[in-house]
């Protein structure tokens, strides 16, 4: 079975008014980042979305164990409260 980025499909708490959830856009194998398409829910507005870039060299070639998913989660997160894009990639946007 082949290698698939994790999805983050449940709501994580930013604080008492925002979440976030995200999906995976793409990586880039020669930097060595994955890019994640953030839609940001704040209660009383509609839901926002923008891209975050993270890089995965921290995690070599070990992608498949629980503690990537984790990490990758918290950096994403990282980006998801600051609520706007890291990167000037757009992807699909």
């Amino acid at each position: 079975m082949g290698f698939h980025w994790p999805a983050f499909p449940e709501a994580a708490a930013i604080d008492a008014s925002r979440s976030w959830t995200a999906t995976f856009d793409s990586y880039d194998q020669r930097n060595d980042n994955c890019y994640y398409i953030v839609t940001l829910l704040e209660s009383g507005k509609e839901p926002r979305r923008f891209m975050a870039q993270v890089d995965v060299g921290w995690a070599g070639d070990v992608w498949t164990a629980p503690e990537f998913a984790a990490r990758l989660r918290e950096r994403i997160g990282w980006v998801a409260r600051d609520g706007a894009t890291n990167t000037s990639y757009n992807g699909p946007l």
